[in-house]
């Protein structure tokens, strides 16, 4: 990322949207470059953990990154590229826990119509805009 972007950018995030938070900003990579790799999070009650959770410090400026080891959100492995097929334990979960799809088909139909990709890199890395370096790929 050229830096010049970066202070560009946070100039006009002053102006127009002043005392508010930055963006966080992912993208995948194979190397950590200085970026935190938490160990897997311990579940909640019910077995299970949320990716959106597991992100929250990144507003706070830490750099995080993950992938199938850490993750912790096992419906997540999928759609960030970390999985290549859709479990009958991950249906369950997204159908009949989170609710978020209403049908085990309609899921399917998703990944059938849209087909996961591979990430391309061995992370995902989740930054704060303020936190991106040169090497960084957003």
């Amino acid at each position: 990322m050229d830096v010049k972007i970066r202070e560009h950018f946070l100039d006009a995030w002053e102006k127009h949207f002043p005392g508010c938070d930055l963006p966080i900003v992912c993208f995948y990579t194979d190397e950590l470059n200085n970026v935190e790799f938490p160990d897997a999070p311990n579940p909640n009650p019910m077995g299970y953990t949320c990716i959106f959770s597991q992100i929250v410090p990144v507003k706070k400026g830490r750099s995080l990154a993950f992938n199938k080891e850490n993750l912790g959100c096992f419906g997540s492995f999928l759609p960030f590229g970390f999985d290549s097929e859709l479990s009958d334990d991950v249906k369950g979960y997204v159908c009949n826990v989170e609710r978020g799809k209403k049908s085990f088909e309609h899921l399917e139909s998703m990944y059938k119509h849209r087909p996961a990709q591979a990430a391309p890199g061995k992370y995902l890395v989740f930054k704060r805009w303020d936190t991106l370096e040169e090497g960084d790929n957003p």
